[in-house]
């Protein structure tokens, strides 16, 4: 096989919407696994694609896309099997003409494809799974297929990592899958709760939104898992000073919202700065990233919500302005 080939631009950029999709929604794996297997074999021009994760000696299959005759939850062992060659080999394996390729096992024949491509999920040293491309057409795959699918596998074996790795917070409507923290949905239902409490009770509140300046640059240059890392890292601190009564919330890509009940216009100005220094010297990411900020005080009229959020991103943005300066 000749050396691998540079995606082309459009290839690469539908990659860089699954890692967006994916940080964005804040997928588990058994999505991510899913969300890749259908991209792969769009891709690729492929008739069906599947992911294979090691389970002590066999492999089990847990996605699929497209026409396939593997079942979810089909076991198949490691030994006597291509895929199990994958994972041993821990390199891909490109098969032009199934009927006629050695290296094509029973099963595999079993399944009438004409080619087919395999990689193995790669974190560190270790294999954890395969994913594979079938085609009914003989060799159906170039070595730029062997690039994207590359590119691909990376992004699973990362969510795989992630999940065996970190406690992940409970799976709701209302908290980011990622942070552990509030997502869009409990924010703006907090807002809504606050200026209702607001009007009846003329109990004030504060809110610091906060721009996480650096990390799109973070996930590209130390990766999408380091990426996580990182806004982890920042959320952890964002929690760690502040009240329990105040809300913390994940309601973007890189923004953060800190709601504060019973708080001042100065006294929320304090916690945010005080964020921002504790993010500043952690330095996430080897500090390439940073937090701007943006503080209001809820008025005593009856303000809106989008009003709010009006003044609080003109806040936000004059911070940035005067840190440019």
């Amino acid at each position: 096989m000749g050396a691998a080939m540079e995606p082309r631009a459009e290839r690469l950029l539908s990659i860089i919407e699954v890692q967006n999709a994916i940080a964005a929604a804040g997928m588990n794996s058994d999505e991510v696994q899913s969300l890749v297997a259908e991209r792969a074999a769009s891709l690729t021009g492929a008739s069906a694609c599947a992911i294979a994760l090691v389970e002590g000696e066999e492999l089990v299959f847990r996605a699929a896309s497209r026409a396939t005759t593997l079942q979810l939850g089909a076991r198949l062992a490691r030994t006597a099997t291509l895929a199990g060659a994958v994972v041993a080999e821990r390199a891909p394996i490109r098969v032009d003409d199934v009927s006629v390729d050695a290296r094509a096992d029973a099963e595999t024949r079993a399944r009438a494809v004409g080619s087919l491509l395999a990689l193995p999920l790669l974190y560190g040293e270790s294999a954890v799974g395969v994913l594979e491309v079938t085609s009914a057409r003989t060799a159906a795959f170039t070595d730029e297929d062997v690039e994207t699918l590359r590119l691909l596998a990376q992004v699973v074996a990362i969510a795989l990592h992630r999940a065996y790795t970190y406690p992940r917070p409970r799976y709701d409507v209302v908290h980011d899958a990622i942070t552990g923290l509030g997502n869009r949905r409990a924010y703006d239902e907090r807002i809504a709760a606050e200026l209702t409490r607001k009007k009846r009770y003329a109990h004030s509140f504060s809110l610091a939104l906060l721009d996480l300046a650096g990390l799109e640059t973070a996930v590209d240059r130390l990766g999408q898992a380091a990426g996580d890392d990182g806004l982890r890292e920042v959320s952890t601190i964002v929690k760690n000073h502040t009240r329990a009564i105040d809300g913390c919330f994940r309601i973007g890509p890189d923004d953060l919202a800190i709601v504060m009940p019973g708080t001042s216009l100065e006294g929320a100005r304090t916690v945010a700065e005080r964020c921002r220094s504790h993010i500043a010297e952690a330095r996430p990411c080897d500090g390439l990233i940073t937090a701007s900020y943006g503080v209001v005080e809820a008025l005593d009229t009856d303000e809106t919500a989008d009003a709010l959020a009006v003044r609080a991103n003109a806040a936000l943005a004059a911070d940035k302005q005067a840190r440019r300066g």
